[in-house]
């Protein structure tokens, strides 16, 4: 990773409730491996998806921005996502995006942009107050939900797009066995915490194809 990359994340206190450590933490795991990634590699699909590496990456920031503004404003969400127009939609027949890292821009670009949206979502849940609760269809959840699912959705899809390229990724076992605990309670445990959340959304060969959903009501 350059060393001229704006860290965003690693210039935050420690002193953060412990959702606003874990998604920091993730985050910053993310980005330096995300950071192998090679120039010319983001084209490439990623894997078992629909979606370019590009991409993917791409709706990881809109999920970290998207769930950092469910709590962000004072006025709340009730029964929506934040009524923006997702204005970006590289191919027309692709899916469309709130965030897009430059593509002149390589590796660092995209690493630099994910280090920055992830931001927000920390700062977010670190001073959210506690009974602020944003929208989901799957339960409106408050902050410790939302860095969930934040987690969720950037360890996962981080796996897809390294898989492509053939490197090797686990996340902290303690962060996703937290995440487990919140919006998959009801998933089964073997005591390898990424094996079952990767179980639970159906990344693994028993459960490839399931329907799956979290729970992430707040409690």
């Amino acid at each position: 990773m350059s060393a001229s990359r704006v860290a965003i994340l690693r210039a935050m206190p420690i002193s953060l409730p412990q959702p606003a450590v874990d998604v920091r933490d993730t985050v910053r795991d993310v980005v330096d491996r995300l950071s192998l990634v090679p120039d010319d590699g983001w084209a490439r699909p990623a894997a078992g998806l629909d979606w370019s590496c590009r991409e993917t990456v791409a709706h990881m920031m809109d999920d970290l921005g998207g769930y950092a503004m469910q709590l962000s404003g004072e006025r709340g969400h009730g029964d929506s996502y934040t009524p923006l127009v997702e204005g970006i939609r590289p191919r027309a027949d692709g899916p469309s995006f709130l965030f897009w890292p430059e593509e002149d821009g390589g590796t660092r670009a995209i690493c630099e942009s994910l280090d920055a949206v992830g931001g927000l979502l920390v700062a977010v849940v670190a001073a959210a107050p506690a009974d602020r609760i944003g929208w989901h269809p799957y339960g409106n959840p408050d902050a410790t939900g939302l860095a969930a699912m934040g987690i969720a959705e950037t360890t996962l899809h981080t796996r897809d797009i390294l898989t492509a390229h053939g490197i090797d990724y686990r996340p902290d076992d303690a962060i996703v066995a937290r995440v487990l605990d919140r919006i998959f309670p009801a998933a089964a445990r073997t005591g390898d915490a990424w094996h079952d959340l990767l179980a639970a959304t159906g990344r693994t060969p028993e459960t490839k194809g399931i329907t799956w959903r979290w729970d992430s009501a707040a409690h």
